[in-house]
């Protein structure tokens, strides 16, 4: 898979095959349920940067990106080149009323997300994987690259999540 040229997504470092990227996509709940599980609530709120998230900050922005992408590779399969929204992702995790003791509700709200969208992407054809669709701010988008920018995403903030539970 050739790397994306599209400055605003993240590139996988090793060669995953999409079997691969699909399995990544869907172990990521169970990561995440890892990560966090267990966590006193000092730490999970605990910013150990002032300006940067908490761990608990980071679990929700990792909600909202799971669920705000699952919408995004819907109107990519579904829609022909759709146009779609960026949001303001400091702004969400900001507003958020989001406490510690909603994570298990979280955690069955991303993976069941999570499940749907690997059923919806295990299906497609190669035609399929190469759909594209417009972004607000990165412009365009194909399918395949978005998937792999997701994966990368996703490992960037659970590493964030324990590195700031362990500080």
């Amino acid at each position: 898979m050739a790397a994306t040229s599209n400055p605003y997504l993240y590139v996988l470092k090793e060669p995953l095959g999409r079997a691969e990227v699909l399995a990544e996509l869907a172990g990521m709940p169970a990561r995440l349920r890892e990560a966090v599980g267990g966590a006193p609530e000092a730490a999970l709120v605990r910013r150990s940067v002032p300006d940067e998230w908490s761990a608990f900050q980071t679990f929700c922005h990792v909600r909202d990106a799971t669920l705000t992408y699952a919408a995004r590779f819907r109107w990519i399969v579904f829609n022909d080149n759709p146009l779609m929204p960026d949001y303001d992702e400091n702004n969400w995790v900001e507003a958020s009323k989001d406490t510690p003791a909603d994570g298990p509700e979280v955690l069955d709200q991303i993976a069941a997300s999570r499940a749907d969208l690997v059923r919806v992407l295990s299906r497609l054809d190669e035609e399929g994987w190469q759909r594209t669709g417009s972004h607000e701010v990165a412009g365009s988008i194909v399918l395949e690259h978005y998937a792999r920018h997701q994966v990368v995403h996703e490992r960037m903030h659970l590493r964030q999540i324990k590195e700031t539970l362990a500080s």
